[in-house]
């Protein structure tokens, strides 16, 4: 193995363990701590169930971070079409999910 594929192994690797740990402490604190304020775009005056909101943004992101993980232990298995695994859950898995919460939340929101 050459040194500069080494070390585009460990820059894939770096980046869905950042992403593993950003959705997973983005959940935590939207789910279990209720912080929808950080959710981009909210506004308290048009959100009317708070909670339902907060648990669906939250779930969604979960799902986002046990892709990522999924995607990390498919990197750490297949060495050879990690930057494959990595483009799937990027490029594929994330837009699907983020689409599907922007969606999901109008049903939270003031008609």
């Amino acid at each position: 193995m050459k040194w500069g594929s080494r070390m585009t192994n460990i820059l894939i690797l770096g980046m869905t363990e950042f992403f593993i740990v950003l959705f997973a402490v983005l959940a935590y604190m939207i789910k279990y701590k209720g912080r929808v304020d950080i959710i981009a775009g909210y506004d308290e005056k048009q959100v009317r169930d708070k909670k339902g909101m907060a648990d669906f943004v939250g779930n969604n992101l979960i799902i986002l971070a046990v892709s990522a993980l999924l995607a990390f232990m498919f990197e750490l298995l297949n060495p050879s079409t990690e930057f494959l695994a990595f483009l799937v859950f990027a490029s594929v898995i994330v837009p699907i999910v983020g689409i599907a919460t922007y969606f999901g939340m109008r049903k939270y929101l003031v008609k």
